[in-house]
């Protein structure tokens, strides 16, 4: 899968800023720091509990959590990296590459059927499919249903003969 430059930095530095708001604000939420409250009869008082925070560090947690949304819906809805992946899927569909990665684990005789079916788009008529192969018809038949209960073909009735198509 070729994914241009661009996309992959943005991607990056979108996690960079992720991961970077993530740590201030847990180590802000998490470790609070001493503040000292001076009350009106001039007692200072010092407390460390999360339930006060200064204004800097409150603008500092929001500032965060803005960027942790942000980035967060960024690479949730990133589109130009989930086109490049549907874009390679159906590609791999189209071409028939998932059949190319199974041929090695297929007899013989089913390896020339589906390279058959691929070389036909596909999809092929029964009759015309033993003709190209040189078989006969019972050996086609039960190649065809070897392939069937394997998943990987479907027969349609189609007039006198069957339509054989690759399973996607």
């Amino acid at each position: 899968m070729q994914v241009t430059p661009m996309p992959r930095f943005r991607i990056l530095i979108s996690l960079v800023i992720l991961i970077a708001s993530l740590v201030l604000l847990f180590d802000k939420l998490f470790s609070p720091q001493p503040i000292q409250i001076i009350l009106q009869s001039g007692q200072e008082v010092t407390t460390s509990t999360p339930e006060y925070f200064s204004l800097s560090e409150v603008l500092l947690l929001a500032t965060s959590a803005f960027f942790i949304g942000t980035t967060a819906t960024y690479l949730f809805y990133n589109s130009d990296h989930r086109n490049i992946i549907k874009k390679q899927f159906h590609k791999l569909e189209s071409d028939a590459s998932i059949y190319e990665v199974i041929l090695p684990l297929l007899k013989t005789d089913e390896k020339q059927v589906i390279k058959a079916l691929i070389e036909t788009g596909g999809e092929i008529q029964q009759n015309k499919l033993t003709a190209k192969l040189g078989v006969s018809k019972v050996k086609a038949t039960r190649m065809l249903y070897r392939l069937e209960q394997k998943n990987l073909i479907i027969k349609v009735r189609h007039g006198l003969t069957n339509m054989v198509r690759l399973k996607r």
